[in-house]
This record gives C-alpha cells, structure tokens and sequence, in this order.
C-alpha cells in the first residue's frame, strides 16, 4: 500500500476504499456480525443493517488511508477544535490529569495533535498489534512520531506487564495519561455499566487510575470530516478530581458521556469485538 500511495492521487485511492471495503465487510464474518451487533444495541432498528455496518468499515479504510498519509508522507491534517479554553485549562492546571477516548476518528493522530500543541509530557497506553509484521511497522512509526514531539510517550499494555503501576506514578508526578475507555481485549479486566437501556463492557483499567490517583478526567472525540480533515472535541472533565472517587462513580459519569458521543457518532466507533448489548425490557 505505501509503495502505491507513494505515485497514486490521494482521491483514485479514496475511491478505492469503497470497493475494498465492501469486499473485506464480505469476507470479515465475525467482525460484521459484531459491529452489527453492537449497533443494533445502540441504535435500534438501523444498526443491524447491512449499510451501517458497511459504513463503520468504510470510515475505518478511510482514516486508516488519512493516517499513512500524515505520518509516511508528512500530509498535513486540517484541524477543527472544539473546546479551546478546556485544552488550554488542561495544559496550565498543575498536577495530573487522565483523558478518556474512544476509538474512533484516529487515535495515532490525534495523539500527533495533542504532542504538538500540548507543553506537558503526555502518555498514551496501545495494546500490541495482531501480528508481528504490523507491530514493526507500528514501532518504527511510533518511534518517528516520538523523535518529531519529545512530549510524546508511548506505552504497550503486554500481557503480564505493570503498566497500571506505572502510569499511577506518572499521573501522581503530576503528568497526563491518554486512555482508551471503551473496548476490552485480551487479558484486560472488563467491567459492565448501562446506560438507557443499554450494557456496556469497559476497560476496568481507567476506572482503577481515577479511583486510585483521584486526578480529574477529561474527555477527548475525535471525528473524521473528510480526507485529511478531523475535527476534535475536548469536553469538561466528568470528574473534577481532587478526591478519591469510587470506580462505579467514575464509570457511571464516563458512560453517560462516551453513550451521547456514540449516539451522534455510530458510524465511526472502531470496536470489532462484541461490547455492547441492549436491556431485556
């Protein structure tokens, strides 16, 4: 692919995507039955269509597409950010400070953003690729996205590690973590919350950093508006820290905002794996 996208326009590989991604939501069966699964749950009556499933993998090819660009061929972003002040809040408020997202629009890129415009170190937490070849390719762009924003930490949640430990101490040195809220893979320990009728599996981890270091948590989206356009929203932090809050006070606060963004923002939620079920009523 980058070999192509090195002498193809940008708008034939656009185009490209929509073929691709039809066959690939084709022969994908598992991964289509679980993304329809999870919108049937979050939006009855349209999300087990065979369209809007389509459409999450269609967004997926695309900001997938945007993210080779920006960081193998230095295509510049166009950026639409909402909730300045709080991001400016966020940079001069001292001690530390825990951010919540989700996966959608592109997580590598907004961290790109963030290391840019951002005068604090930030920590951001990934889970190992699927295989070996692409976590080589992972590392060696990472490593480069490292080298242009030395505020940039990435760090690898592998399997038997103490990353948990590790980044309480970060959050305690008064330095910002970046988490993903919403999907549980591997040996992560889920928890279950629900919210209007519907149950979410969510990472305990995140919950267990703002129990523990009872630093204030924040909110960031990110949404594609088109190539290469992303827009960023950086919301009121759900907990203002400066206590110890219980874990289900945290969880309860996180769903009701991550719930409101998914609503509005479906077909952009990357999570291939069975999350999301809707109450018996």
């Amino acid at each position: 692919m980058l070999f192509f996208m090195r002498w193809v326009p940008p708008q034939v590989f656009t185009l490209l995507a929509y073929p691709v991604s039809a066959l690939i939501y084709l022969l994908a069966v598992q991964p289509r039955e679980n993304v329809r699964a999870n919108l049937s749950a979050l939006i009855p009556g349209k999300g087990a269509s065979c369209l809007a499933g389509y459409q999450v993998f269609l967004q997926f090819a695309l900001t997938y597409l945007d993210r080779l660009w920006h960081l193998h061929f230095r295509r510049e972003i166009d950026w639409e950010i909402i909730g300045k002040e709080k991001f400016d809040e966020l940079q001069q408020k001292p001690g530390g400070a825990l951010i919540f997202t989700v996966h959608s629009g592109n997580y590598d890129i907004g961290a790109g953003l963030f290391a840019r415009k951002f005068t604090r170190p930030i920590h951001t937490v990934r889970m190992p690729e699927a295989s070996e070849s692409l976590q080589k390719l992972r590392e060696e762009e990472l490593r480069d996205e490292e080298r242009r924003h030395p505020n940039l930490h990435v760090h690898y949640n592998e399997p038997g590690g103490h990353l948990g430990m590790e980044l309480c101490r970060k959050l305690l040195a008064g330095e910002v973590v970046c988490v993903q809220g919403d999907r549980v893979m591997g040996d992560l320990s889920p928890t279950r919350g629900s919210i209007a009728g519907v149950t979410y599996q969510i990472p305990r981890g995140p919950l267990a950093l703002a129990e523990v270091t009872g630093v204030p948590c924040y909110t960031v989206f990110l949404t594609r508006r088109g190539r290469l356009s992303y827009r960023i929203e950086i919301g009121e932090p759900f907990f203002a820290g400066g206590r110890k809050p219980k874990a289900e006070e945290v969880s309860a606060a996180w769903l009701k905002t991550m719930h409101r963004f998914l609503l509005q923002h479906w077909d952009q939620w990357f999570v291939f794996e069975p999350l999301v079920t809707r109450d018996p009523t």
